[in-house]
């Protein structure tokens, strides 16, 4: 059901939206909450996931392979939304 309302927010971006969130302003995101039949507030969480989960990444890819794998440790729960 989540991942429904997720790819219904994402289908409802231009492909230059989903190249660069950071355009995405408050005009654009009720378009895209309108266009996906979801609340501004709903795309605002799905853009502040995706931004928490690059800063994520570039933080393990910093670490190097070894250091991936203590970072990685224990953090599974909580970050995908199924």
């Amino acid at each position: 059901r989540e991942l429904k309302r997720i790819e219904a927010i994402i289908d409802s971006m231009t492909p230059k939206e989903r190249a660069n969130h950071t355009i995405i302003n408050g005009s654009r995101r009720l378009r895209i909450a309108k266009g996906s039949g979801t609340s501004v507030q709903e795309v605002n969480q799905l853009l502040k996931r995706f931004t928490e989960a690059q800063r994520v990444v570039k933080q393990l890819q910093k670490m190097g392979p070894k250091g991936m794998m203590k970072g990685m440790k224990g953090m599974g729960k909580g970050m995908l939304p199924f």
